[in-house]
C-alpha cells in the first residue's frame, strides 16, 4: 500500500505542474491522475507485475501526450548502386578539347588530344553564327569579310566563292572563315574565335 500512496504523491506533483491550465486559457481541460487510473486497460490489477518505473512513464506521456524517447525511425537510403533518374532535359553533352579542324580525311565527332575529330559543333565567340563547313571545297582568295556578313548561312550566295578541291573542308561564319586539308588545332588559330557550342550524346 506504501508503493500506492508514493505513486499517487507523484501523480499529484506530475499533475500540478504540468495539468495547470494557463490564466489566459478559457475551459482549458487536463487529465487528471484519478481519471487517467480509472480508463480501461489502466487496472494495475491486471495479475501481470509491471514495474512502477515503466507505469510511472506511461501515465506521465499520457498526461504530456508526447513520447519521452526519441522515435527510433531509420531514414529512408536508396540502394547504393541506384543511379539517379534523368528527367529529359538532363541529356549529357560533351566539349571537344582542343577543339580541331580539318580536310575531308578528319572525321567529325568529339575531338580530344587521343581522338583527334574535326568539331562538327562550332561556333563563333565573336559574331554569335554556327560555323558552317562543306566538303570538297575551298574558298577563293577574294573572299572578304562583307561578302560573308552579307551571304551567311545561305548557301546559294556562298557558292560563288566556292572552289572545288578533294579532301578540303571549307569553314565559315559570319566574321572568319578557313579551308583546311590537315588536321588543325583552334588554340594555334589565334584570329579565330570558334568554339565547341557540346556534341549532345
Amino acid at each position: 500500500m506504501a508503493d500506492d500512496d508514493d505513486l499517487d504523491k507523484l501523480l499529484d506533483e506530475v499533475e500540478n505542474k504540468y495539468c495547470q491550465p494557463h490564466p489566459g486559457a478559457k475551459g482549458a481541460a487536463c487529465r487528471t491522475a484519478g481519471d487517467i487510473r480509472k480508463e480501461p486497460g489502466r487496472s494495475r490489477n491486471t495479475g501481470v507485475n509491471v514495474s512502477a518505473d515503466e507505469d510511472i512513464d506511461n501515465l506521465i506521456e499520457d498526461i504530456l501526450d508526447v513520447p519521452l524517447y526519441g522515435y527510433n525511425k531509420v531514414p529512408e537510403t536508396k540502394p547504393f548502386n541506384q543511379k539517379p533518374s534523368k528527367t529529359p532535359n538532363q541529356t549529357q553533352s560533351k566539349k571537344c578539347c582542343p577543339v580541331y579542324i580539318g580536310g575531308t580525311i578528319i572525321p567529325f565527332g568529339v575531338g580530344t588530344n587521343i581522338s583527334e575529330r574535326a568539331c562538327s559543333q562550332l561556333r563563333c565567340t565573336s559574331c554569335d553564327f554556327s560555323v558552317l563547313s562543306f566538303d570538297d571545297y575551298k574558298w577563293d582568295s577574294s573572299c572578304d569579310y562583307l561578302f560573308f556578313r552579307n551571304s551567311m548561312p545561305e548557301h546559294s550566295k556562298l557558292q560563288s566563292k566556292m572552289i572545288r578541291k578533294k579532301g578540303t573542308r571549307a569553314y565559315a561564319c559570319q566574321c572568319s572563315w578557313r579551308s583546311a586539308q590537315q588536321l588543325t588545332d583552334l588554340c594555334k588559330e589565334h584570329q579565330l574565335r570558334w568554339v565547341c557550342g557540346k556534341h549532345s550524346e
